[in-house]
């Protein structure tokens, strides 16, 4: 299965951020699966392509041609893109399943696409979010109360599913 991961390219964050990166990075290799992702040597990623690699899986990094100076050194296969929307597009065209782990308004933006993307087209791929410590409820309520509204289809908001720690996600997985 390729996983997609999204998450934070960010540095200064919690150890718990970095320690989820790798105990999902050690499943996904451990169990032949391979990682599609951003392809940079940066925050979450660099954990979770890391221990992907370390533990024998396959790593697809999808690396801006702007960054190839930060492009992972444990990836398996680079695919270049010119911009960030195709980028997302070619994650989205690579993976099986989508998985977010903590992350910025980028990790949201990768979110969303796809959630636009497989629901547009109504593709059966899920979206798993780690929602340690309630990180994407704020997230949940939006969307509830788009539903509410009339706005968002509720089994659109349904096909985000959320979970509280990286082994039930990986359960769930």
């Amino acid at each position: 299965m390729n996983i997609a991961v999204y998450c934070s390219a960010r540095t200064n964050i919690a150890k718990e951020c970095f320690d989820d990166a790798r105990h999902l990075g050690r499943w996904i290799g451990q169990n032949g699966h391979t990682l599609v992702y951003g392809g940079l040597a940066m925050g979450l990623m660099d954990a979770v392509a890391a221990a992907t690699a370390e533990a024998g899986g396959q790593v697809i990094g999808v690396v801006p041609q702007t960054r190839l100076q930060r492009q992972h050194p444990d990836n398996s296969v680079n695919i270049l893109v010119s911009n960030l929307h195709e980028r997302k597009a070619t994650m989205e065209e690579h993976a099986d399943v989508f998985v977010a782990l903590d992350g910025g308004y980028g990790t949201l933006d990768e979110v969303m696409s796809a959630l636009a993307s497989m629901s547009f087209f109504d593709e059966p791929k899920r979206i798993l979010l780690l929602d340690r410590d309630g990180l994407f409820q704020p997230l949940r309520q939006l969307f509830s109360g788009l539903v509410a509204r009339g706005l968002m289809a509720a089994e659109v908001a349904d096909r985000v599913e959320y979970y509280p720690s990286v082994e039930q996600l990986e359960k769930a997985l």
